[in-house]
């Protein structure tokens, strides 16, 4: 149930060709990259080697099959002997994931080199050894890339568009993100943990219409709630959630910003003892209960430092899906996932 933050520094999500309207050239036909993908095309078609699929498309640039290709290859190469192991519905998500990455990434260096944004060589090379370093030393390094099928031109390209971004951030976009006295008073006042029980059903990988099935069953599943029949052995009748349903669906004392958006707003706006509406998230259809919350204990002159922090990096987070929608839209972005996954 915990949210995974998405944050742009994540290395081994390389932009290359994807830069280029024209398709990245396949992998050669001997190599051992294109059998795993040619094997891999038979449960997901889009990842041919044989051809060049759009993923994505902007004004300037569009990423290609071949593009993700060797961040898929690193991350599924440990099923090369054995496809069967792989689900095709995740495979999908993957492709979905890392060529939205891409285009984002891409996005952020175009607005960086506009913004006079350049990467010196020193900062280059200092971030490279520290890489070398942890990995041993940088025959190591390049031997553990080569395992993944990256080239050492490949990653130092990432790294170098990876420092252009954060500098970007750092430089233009993050300024003037100091909360405020008042803010920070807000943010102390606000209650800081919550008590639910939940019921999930999950719709990860399903169908359209299989999704509307499990709404349905959700839906009578709510009946029974607010009809007044016990949530706790509801939850352990009809609940999906692996950490919660032996425990009669229970989330205790759980702090903001620990869990998927959509969850932690009933957890947290909801009057205690009630019942929510159906709640969808990425895993599927929740029904949450607010048991109870409770406010920091602590004084405030103790935690305003941390909360000056927490509220400034908040404010970084939704400054960067600001600034990304606007270059979707400045750049005309549109997915393409649909017409061939």
């Amino acid at each position: 149930m915990k949210k995974n933050l998405i944050i742009i520094a994540a290395m081994f999500i390389l932009v290359m060709s994807c830069g280029q309207k024209t398709p990245p050239p396949p992998y050669a036909a001997d190599s051992m990259e294109y059998q795993f993908f040619k094997t891999l095309a038979e449960k997901v078609p889009a990842l041919d080697p044989s051809k060049s699929v759009a993923l994505v498309s902007t004004k300037k640039f569009n990423v290609y099959s071949g593009d993700i290709m060797p961040f898929i290859y690193a991350r599924l190469k440990r099923f090369a002997s054995n496809m069967d192991a792989l689900d095709s519905s995740n495979v999908n998500e993957l492709i979905r994931g890392t060529s939205e990455y891409m285009a984002e990434k891409r996005l952020l260096v175009q607005d960086a080199e506009a913004n006079n944004i350049k990467v010196s060589e020193d900062s280059l090379n200092a971030l490279l050894q520290k890489y070398y370093t942890q990995a041993g030393g940088e025959d190591k390094f390049n031997e553990r890339n080569a395992q993944m099928g990256l080239t050492k031109e490949y990653f130092i390209e990432d790294v170098r568009q990876s420092i252009m971004i954060k500098d970007y951030l750092e430089q233009v976009v993050y300024k003037n993100m100091e909360p405020t006295e008042q803010e920070l008073l807000d943010e102390y006042n606000k209650d800081k943990f919550a008590t639910v029980r939940h019921i999930l059903m999950l719709t990860n990988g399903k169908s359209d219409a299989e999704k509307e099935e499990i709404r349905k069953k959700m839906e009578t599943v709510l009946e029974k709630a607010r009809a007044g029949e016990d949530f706790a052995a509801l939850a352990k009748e009809y609940s999906e959630d692996p950490g919660s349903k032996d425990k009669g669906g229970l989330y205790e004392n759980f702090e903001r910003g620990q869990m998927v958006e959509p969850f932690e707003d009933a957890s947290f706006n909801l009057p205690i003892g009630t019942i929510s509406d159906l709640v969808e998230t990425r895993y599927g259809y929740h029904i949450v209960q607010v048991v109870d919350r409770k406010k920091e204990d602590r004084p405030f002159e103790e935690i305003k430092e941390m909360l000056g922090r927490k509220l400034a990096a908040t404010k970084q987070q939704n400054a960067e899906v600001q600034l990304l929608d606007k270059l979707k839209a400045d750049n005309k972005y549109k997915e393409l996932f649909s017409e061939v996954l």
